[in-house]
């Protein structure tokens, strides 16, 4: 299924479209990132606007047939180094993906395919990481893993360098 926020917003009056189909003036904007949407506000500062946003969000959340796993404020999100800027993080449950349509339903029918941008503590979005070849200890558990660890440890076997990577080396 897929959850359209920017229609929603629209019809809320937090931002405008011109004749040409354009945003010509915003308030808020969701940006779509696949299965969430972060919330951003073109003035931080806007009390106002964060409030309305934040009532159109609780309402949205509230109803489980909208797809909203949950809705992360601001500071949730620093804590979680995730999304700077933003105001919220609409979380979707697993099968649910973002819409993008500026006058579509609030929600709609997704088209096929894979999806990222899920926040990454649901279980069910959990992938498997396997690592095969010469040197590699066979039959190790890494357990759960930092997705930021693969390329580290992938340079390391393959004995690159990779200077401003922030993962670790999960394999001697």
């Amino acid at each position: 299924m897929q959850l359209n926020l920017i229609g929603e917003f629209r019809r809320a009056g937090l931002f405008t479209v011109n004749a040409q189909g354009k945003v010509s003036d915003w308030q808020a904007m969701p940006w779509t990132a696949g299965g969430s949407i972060a919330v951003m506000l073109k003035d931080p500062a806007d009390a106002a606007t964060l409030e309305k946003v934040r009532a159109l969000l609780e309402r949205l959340a509230a109803d489980p047939a909208n797809g909203i796993d949950r809705v992360l404020d601001a500071a949730a999100l620093r804590d979680r180094g995730g999304f700077p800027g933003a105001a919220f993080v609409v979380g979707l449950k697993p099968d649910w993906q973002s819409g993008s349509s500026l006058n579509g339903p609030l929600i709609g029918k997704a088209g096929v395919g894979g999806m990222h941008g899920h926040l990454p503590d649901l279980p069910d979005m959990r992938a498997s990481f396997f690592l095969v070849g010469p040197g590699v200890p066979a039959g190790r558990s890494l357990g759960l893993i930092d997705m930021r660890d693969i390329a580290t440890t992938l340079a390391r076997r393959l004995d690159l360098s990779l200077p401003s990577a922030e993962g670790k080396v999960l394999l001697p």
